[in-house]
């Protein structure tokens, strides 16, 4: 029998070095490079409230161990969590760094306004990515 692999939480806070929003990311599946589509920090919209899908790619070094990362959609005028994903990364080199692409569904903008896009790490916020929704003006 095999021993679990150890999953107590680091205490080594990782350096975020890039978060990023995007339309989507694409591995080359023969070099292991990811490519970001559609890389954007604000979205024109005809009305709100209104919903796009979107991605969000970040990338941190200086981590070991063990972490449980999770990532809040927040609505900053109200401080309100909109969506959320989780996710685990175990990084054994701290020379080394890990990166994370994780696609949202369509995530709701109820008003004109920034959106917040927080990363935290065994509940250590490191950063954060944002874009800002405006109204589409006639043309």
């Amino acid at each position: 029998m095999t021993e679990p692999e150890n999953s107590t939480p680091s205490q080594v806070v990782p350096l975020l070095v890039a978060a990023l929003v995007c339309d989507a990311a694409v591995v080359d599946p023969s070099t292991g490079k990811k490519s970001l589509i559609g890389v954007f920090d604000w979205v024109r919209v005809e009305t709100f409230p209104a919903q796009q899908p979107m991605s969000l790619y970040f990338k941190v070094t200086d981590a070991e161990g063990f972490y449980k990362f999770e990532v809040r959609y927040i609505q900053v005028s109200t401080g309100e969590a909109l969506a959320g994903a989780e996710g685990e990364l175990r990084a054994t080199d701290r020379l080394m760094a890990s990166d994370l692409h994780i696609p949202f569904p369509s995530l709701l903008m109820p008003d004109v306004g920034r959106y917040e896009f927080q990363i935290w790490a065994n509940s250590m916020f490191l950063g954060s990515a944002s874009i800002s929704a405006v109204q589409r003006r006639g043309e």
